[in-house]
């Protein structure tokens, strides 16, 4: 696709992609995040991508972002949560899965945001190295390890919490 092709895209999906980003996430702010996120992906996979499936990956990018952006805001929300003591109680009761999803989110959270980021298009987004690293300007072998190291640090993070 040329640079001229992508302009032309852009200009008329745009709002096409926020509209649909607002379905949902509450905020206008983050819609239009999220739409100028699938932009810019777009971009960087410019050369590999064909002017007539662009729109059709535009819509898909957004719809996972939305999602992407939607799982980050309840974990935020649950990690406030935990943060005032309703996670990590003193009981005996044992852990439901909703509890488990939480500590998970949590520990995605503590992750650094380029790791977080990483982890995220490859394990939510389900984003194989090639695009990531078609996405994000990186080698897959710095992808790969990252990847790597931020599950490490996930899986420790699950063994502190109890989970493993």
């Amino acid at each position: 696709m040329t640079k001229e092709e992508y302009i032309h895209i852009a200009e008329n999906m745009r709002s096409r992609l926020e509209r649909l980003a607002a379905s949902c996430l509450t905020s206008q702010q983050q819609a239009e995040d999220v739409a100028q996120e699938a932009l810019l992906r777009l971009w960087v996979m410019r050369k590999k991508v064909t002017t007539d499936g662009a729109e059709a990956l535009l819509v898909k990018m957004t719809k996972n972002l939305s999602v992407s952006q939607w799982r980050r805001l309840q974990a935020h929300n649950n990690y406030a949560e935990q943060q005032r003591g309703h996670l990590f109680c003193d009981t005996d009761e044992p852990m439901t899965d909703d509890d488990n999803q939480r500590l998970l989110q949590v520990a995605i959270q503590s992750l650094r945001p380029f790791e977080q980021r990483l982890f995220r298009m490859r394990h939510e987004l389900d984003m194989d190295i090639a695009e990531i690293a078609a996405a994000t300007g990186q080698k897959p072998r710095a992808i790969s390890a990252t990847i790597s190291i931020a599950r490490h640090k996930i899986m420790e993070q699950l063994k502190k919490g109890g989970i493993l």
